[in-house]
């Protein structure tokens, strides 16, 4: 076996117990050469054991991890003459019926790799741009598949470059799995490689540092910095995202209290989600998001709008109604019986004018409680600027209950980021700047959006959002309350 060179970053893939890697990194940071390496040595080493290369997309194999690993393996002199290399599809084949090493396009359909069945045991797997799948579940359906053909110390790698969105799936799921002593996660950049840069590579990152440091931070270096294709680049977890405890405080230490309440919702039956989301309005004036209804049919079941409200939403919304204390149904009934007068905020709902069969259905089970109507939407950036707008202005944050209730499932979900606040980082725009990439879901932000149009776009709501924070005593805004 030759010699190779690599950086010594990387010695961990060749030289640890460790079977499971993750390589985050900026560009030109030597991640993807040196799986090449490993995959060259691991055939060499274990030549009845095959090889799977995968990415996103598999039009774009051939111009990449193809030709580059065919070099790899054309460079080492014991291969002569050994490896057949295949085009359609792509293919790097052992003569002898020994190892093939595979390559495959793993994003679209999960049902892609459910037929993949190998002449041999899978000893590497290697997973290129990992970050261009549209979720987190593309990859566990992947490695699902790929594990039923694992021999016992099968090594796999994800490899990825940071996507700028700091809430973005995968940045999210390094973090988790930097805890989790059966992963070694190797985050590099292009200092790590330097000697195997050019001069001219050098000089003009050095030169993009200093004239544009933060896309030097983000292209370079691999750290999420935000914007560069966001939606809402100025929207921040660390400053809009608050937890309940935080909510709570507010109420308890100032004379800040709900006064309104707007839910925007956004229906979607086979595919997508469905989703309402309460924006509880302030007496000062700002508004804070509470837990939101999330219901995606792909993983909780296909319900008709009419199933779905009576017996799931319609459990939420008294919750809602209950826990910022707007009044109940059930309250509302028992007062009028008593006779007595109690505290009942406004509720608007304002759906999406697409799914009238939905407007239809909370007009039946809510109209009771709430003005139910269909939005009068614009434009995707018309609607944007909106919420723009709102959240420069500070006036809109996000309660983070660590988790999600399922009312299909009857069960409080764990979850390490709220949907809304996700979804409101990771969004990106298309190609055209005119509508979002379709590679983020984006229901729950959908129906933030229409209540943000509904309560922002009216003038005459502005007009009583100014006497709201004219009539509240302290004139503080929640960030400043809560004391962080």
């Amino acid at each position: 076996m030759p010699k190779i060179q690599i950086a010594e970053k990387f010695l961990p893939l060749f030289n640890s117990d460790y079977l499971n890697f993750i390589l985050p990194g900026g560009r030109a940071s030597g991640k993807s050469k040196t799986t090449e390496i490993l995959a060259g040595v691991i055939t060499a080493t274990k030549p009845n054991e095959d090889i799977v290369i995968a990415r996103a997309s598999y039009g774009s194999i051939g111009d990449s991890v193809f030709n580059e690993t065919c070099e790899v393996i054309e460079s080492i002199p014991a291969f002569e003459d050994q490896f057949v290399f295949r085009k359609s599809p792509y293919r790097i084949v052992r003569k002898a019926n020994s190892a093939t090493i595979y390559f495959m396009g793993i994003g679209g359909s999960t049902e892609r790799t459910k037929g993949f069945k190998p002449l041999h045991k899978v000893g590497l797997v290697i997973l290129e741009e990992t970050q261009e799948l549209r979720s987190r579940e593309h990859l566990e359906q992947t490695m699902a598949t790929l594990r039923r053909r694992f021999g016992e110390d099968t090594v796999v790698v994800i490899v990825f470059n940071p996507p700028a969105q700091e809430l973005h799936w995968i940045n999210v799921w390094c973090e988790e799995k930097k805890k989790d002593k059966d992963y070694c996660v190797i985050h590099s950049t292009y200092k790590d490689v330097l000697p195997f840069l050019s001069d001219r590579d050098i000089k003009e990152i050095r030169k993009m540092y200093y004239e544009n440091r933060q896309f030097h931070d983000y292209m370079y270096e691999g750290k999420p910095t935000g914007g560069f294709g966001a939606v809402y680049p100025m929207f921040r977890k660390d400053r809009h995202v608050i937890t309940k405890q935080e909510y709570d405080y507010l109420i308890a230490n100032s004379d800040i209290k709900p006064v309104l309440c707007i839910i925007g919702g956004d229906g979607a039956v086979n595919n997508d989600s469905t989703s309402f989301v309460p924006k509880i309005v302030l007496s000062n004036g700002q508004t804070v998001q509470g837990s939101l209804f999330h219901h995606d049919p792909k993983t909780d079941g296909s319900f008709g709008y009419h199933q779905l409200v009576r017996d799931f939403a319609n459990k939420w919304l008294d919750n809602i109604c209950a826990e910022f204390h707007l009044g109940t149904r059930q309250e509302i009934m028992m007062a009028q019986e008593r006779g007595v007068n109690i505290t009942v905020l406004p509720i608007f709902v304002r759906i999406d004018s697409a799914a009238p069969d939905l407007v239809k259905e909370c007009q039946f089970f809510w109209g009771d409680r709430c003005d139910v109507a269909a939005i009068k939407k614009g434009t995707i950036t018309e609607m944007v600027a909106t919420v723009q707008s709102a959240i420069c202005g500070d006036n809109e944050y996000i309660i983070d209950y660590g988790g999600h209730y399922n009312y299909v499932k009857n069960e409080f979900q764990p979850r390490k980021v709220n949907y809304l606040a996700e979804q409101l980082s990771m969004l990106i725009w298309n190609e055209k700047q005119d509508g979002y990439d379709p590679i983020v879901p984006n229901d729950d932000c959908d129906a933030y959006t229409y209540g943000c149009r509904f309560w922002y776009q009216n003038i005459e709501n502005i007009a009583w959002f100014d006497i709201l924070k004219a009539n509240c005593v302290s004139q503080k805004r929640v960030y400043d309350i809560i004391k962080r």
